[in-house]
């Protein structure tokens, strides 16, 4: 049996957590009065972080063995085991996206893809536009639009995470057999930066080079793809890592949480070229090396702790994708609360009831609430809807497929939500 390895779980929890203050946090103006503020503007490093935490898990599961070698794997199982996982997610956020968009002032209005820098340009989508981005939303494939990201923002990274699905079963076995894995996990790391450096060489910084950038899952791909290689370099020298960190825990953690602060503060002061190269592949080994880092803590924990992380790190998909609708209902029910006349009469004067809450600000105050429902919102659509869902989608994507359901295994990181 593989062992536990409940920091992981740890981490993918905690990014999800980081990435919800990233998109929710800056709606209030006292957000920037925060001591440490500028840290929740970096949320496109833990995107990353989050692609290469998938391939590593993954590996771990569905490849890797004890002593680092590797085996075949049923790509129609895989696919099926993880398609029943994300795309409930995925649909069941869309739908109630489309529904808070029938209740919006302006629900077809989105922001083009520039830098973080950048100011905002706002775009209205045409009828064509709406209806091709709500195919490209039910296909998982919205990920590919480069131009502007619609309905659940965030869920683009699940888009990104089907596509890296369908490469995970030929190349990880051949990825995590290989003997210079360092070699191919610098060449990922080129791969990587190189676009950046491209773009930034150039000073491409318009909407569709910084769309391609940031969101095409090709370009996206040799982050899982470097995943895969460090579960493998992991597994060859797990008692050296685990030891390592075990000898120099508090140096390591001290040493990663200052580089990262540092990293962040960067990234929100730095010019466009900073940006983007921070953004894209320049802080690649201070990523791996916090995955290996919470791949090597948390090992002893106990079997309660355990399983709590991995409780936590199985929601972390849904608090990925519910983030955004939950809040837009959160505002639009706070300032429900602050109109100057009884909810019921708004039924008979709709728009002046709309009119009086667009204009109200949102109070910081309240926001720590979101937070608490956010977290319990998510963990129970993981484990009272998506987990119920998954075990008939399974049957009956088999009997479609052909395929044979594989004995269950035990999971010592359950992959569910990556």
């Amino acid at each position: 049996m593989k062992k536990m390895l409940p920091g992981l779980d740890v981490l993918r929890f905690f990014l999800a957590c980081y990435l919800v203050l990233y998109h929710t946090l800056y709606f209030y103006a006292e957000a920037d009065a925060m001591p440490l503020a500028q840290v929740f503007r970096f949320g496109g490093c833990a995107t990353s972080i989050f692609f290469i935490l998938s391939g590593f898990i993954l590996s771990h599961v569905y490849v890797g063995t004890a002593r680092g070698e590797s085996k075949t794997i049923s790509p129609s199982m895989f696919f099926i085991n993880r398609f029943t996982n994300l795309y409930p997610i995925h649909i069941i956020t869309f739908l109630l996206v489309i529904a808070l968009m029938a209740v919006s002032a302006h629900p077809y209005e989105v922001e083009m893809n520039t830098l973080g820098s950048a100011p905002g340009v706002m775009h209205v989508m045409s009828a064509a536009e709406v209806e091709v981005n709500s195919v490209l939303q039910v296909l998982l494939l919205q990920a590919w639009n480069p131009f502007y990201l619609v309905f659940n923002v965030p869920a683009w990274s699940l888009s990104a995470l089907f596509f890296f699905y369908l490469f995970f079963p030929i190349l990880a076995p051949r990825l995590i057999s290989m003997r210079r894995k360092w070699t191919m996990l610098i060449a990922m790391w080129a791969a990587c930066l190189l676009p950046a450096i491209i773009i930034v060489a150039n000073s491409w910084y318009g909407v569709w080079a910084i769309g391609m950038l940031h969101n095409n899952p090709l370009l996206r791909l040799p982050e899982f793809l470097a995943g895969i290689l460090a579960y493998g370099i992991f597994a060859g020298h797990a008692e050296q890592i685990t030891g390592f960190v075990a000898r120099n825990r508090r140096i390591v953690i001290l040493t990663l949480t200052a580089f990262y602060v540092g990293a962040a503060y960067l990234f929100a002061d730095a010019s466009p070229s900073w940006e983007i190269l921070l953004h894209n592949g320049a802080i690649f080994p201070a990523q791996i090396a916090l995955i290996f880092v919470a791949a090597s803590v948390l090992q002893g924990a106990s079997a309660r702790a355990a399983r709590w992380a991995r409780r936590l790190g199985n929601a972390s998909l849904s608090i990925f994708a519910l983030q955004i609708p939950l809040f837009t209902l959160f505002l639009k029910v706070e300032k429900g609360l602050e109109i100057p006349y009884p909810l019921l009469s708004c039924f008979h004067r709709f728009h002046l009831c709309a009119g009086e809450a667009r204009v109200m600000s949102p109070h910081f105050s309240a926001y720590p609430v979101y937070l608490v429902m956010i977290l319990f919102a998510s963990v129970l659509l993981q484990e009272k809807v998506i987990v119920p869902l998954r075990a008939p989608l399974r049957r009956m994507l088999t009997r479609l497929w052909g395929a044979q359901l594989p004995p269950k295994m035990p999971s010592p990181s359950n992959p569910g939500t990556l």
